[in-house]
């Protein structure tokens, strides 16, 4: 399965289906295997409340960049949308604010 940074996919996680933004398209080792980093999407009025670290993915939902977490690859349905370009130096900037990373 193909995925890139700054790519939203549709996640299968129990009996329902969210929408997060990829932040790290490389898998990375763990030991449960292939794994990527996601944000998780929310109502833009939700997110925003939430934390500061927030960037707009369009039809009035955000991403938040502070609420990372892992997903299993096997676990994801498919791409539902790209972050613009301009959007994606806004999600590399907060990650290095708030995890050191780029």
């Amino acid at each position: 399965m193909s995925h890139r940074f700054g790519e939203l996919w549709s996640v299968q996680l129990g009996d329902r289906e969210e929408t997060r933004l990829i932040v790290s398209g490389d898998f990375y080792h763990t030991l449960y295997g292939d794994n990527v980093l996601t944000a998780h999407v929310e109502a833009a009025d939700m997110g925003t409340t939430l934390t500061a670290f927030a960037v707009d993915v369009g039809d009035g939902k955000v991403a938040m960049i502070d609420r990372i977490s892992s997903v299993y690859t096997g676990r994801m349905k498919g791409k539902v949308g790209d972050l613009p370009d301009a959007r994606l130096a806004d999600v590399r900037s907060m990650l290095v604010t708030i995890f050191g990373i780029g």
